[in-house]
């Protein structure tokens, strides 16, 4: 049976042809291999991350590690089920990562610095993203701002809050993540990395 082609702007290529010229390091083909297949694999790294943004990152990180495994190409006899594979599995390494960073995020925001706990730098680093974590709140849209606040200035559980404000447990919850997400943000963008809270939080 004769290949299916695949097509770009300029030139045809047989499937084989294609993953034959990216395993060489054809960056034009790999192109073409993003501009098929990116599309597909969209929906499913949405519904996985129930996030564009995060979507677009899952993404960017699945073709970064395809262009580093290329050299397989040859030896995939699916191509079509492996991209999903390992986007499956970014997926999900994404999300264990997203996941603690949230959960280091939310110790290092209840965190509060002590000159006697904490060494003259750890003192001072603390300090500033305890700055950088006001700014990141007085950012956020009114209603994200005010559940947080009830959350972490009045310790208040989600359940109370939602009772309080007439809104569900999931809305809460998913509000309160996205404020962690502002604050995660906001952090990076200040030039606070994970590994920096880790070592915070030892």
């Amino acid at each position: 049976m004769e290949e299916k082609p695949v097509f770009n702007d300029h030139q045809t290529y047989s499937e084989k042809e294609l993953y034959a010229r990216i395993a060489d390091g054809d960056e034009q083909a790999f192109l073409l291999l993003f501009k098929t297949f990116s599309p597909m694999i969209r929906p499913f790294t949405r519904k996985i991350t129930n996030s564009e943004a995060d979507a677009e990152d899952v993404i960017q990180e699945v073709f970064v590690r395809i262009w580093l495994y290329r050299d397989r190409f040859t030896e995939i006899e699916n191509l079509k089920s492996w991209i999903f594979t390992v986007t499956a599995n970014e997926c999900m390494r994404y999300m264990r990562q997203k996941l603690t960073y949230e959960r280091k995020t939310d110790e290092l925001v209840h965190r509060q610095p002590s000159p006697e706990n904490n060494t003259p730098l750890e003192y001072a680093q603390l300090n500033q993203i305890s700055r950088f974590v006001k700014e990141a709140v007085e950012g956020m849209p009114a209603q994200r701002k005010k559940i947080y606040s009830l959350s972490r200035d009045h310790g208040m559980k989600p359940a109370a809050i939602a009772a309080a404000l007439s809104l569900s447990v999931g809305t809460v919850k998913n509000v309160l993540s996205r404020a962690l997400n502002d604050i995660r943000d906001h952090l990076v963008a200040s030039g606070i990395s994970l590994s920096v809270m880790l070592f915070l939080l030892r």
